[in-house]
């Protein structure tokens, strides 16, 4: 599943989410650009940075909209904002140490997989909260 895919095609029916989601393939869409056009070190640095802020500031959107509704998984999915967290860290770090030139999987890749799998996973049980 492509990014635009997943900001096209993904709801969870509370509207600032889905905003925050658009928001945050837009940031992975810039990086990922940069990045394939061999963009310079400091840009995709600074796009990383971004990227991590991001998806900080959306991981506390959803949790407060989670504490509010008493959302019952909500000790699992902030668990997995910390790993996910730790993952765009070790991206970040991958890049830096220039292991993603040899590591075999494009970045994009690595987005897509990052992204869609707390979409699909753990974001799709939030739809129930938009009821």
């Amino acid at each position: 599943m492509s990014l635009t895919r997943l900001k096209d095609g993904f709801r969870t029916g509370i509207h600032s989410l889905d905003y925050e989601h658009r928001k945050l393939v837009g940031v992975m869409e810039a990086l990922c650009d940069s990045f394939d056009r061999a963009g310079s070190t400091r840009e995709v640095s600074e796009l990383f940075g971004a990227l991590y802020a991001e998806a900080s500031a959306h991981f506390a959107l959803e949790e407060s909209i989670m504490r509010e509704k008493k959302y019952a998984f909500y000790d699992a999915h902030k668990a997995d904002h910390e790993r996910l967290l730790d993952q765009i860290r070790h991206m970040m770090e991958a890049y830096e140490d220039g292991m993603c030139a040899d590591c075999g999987t494009s970045l994009r890749a690595c987005l897509e997989a990052w992204f869609a799998g707390h979409v699909a996973g753990a974001d799709a049980g939030l739809r129930t909260l938009a009821e």
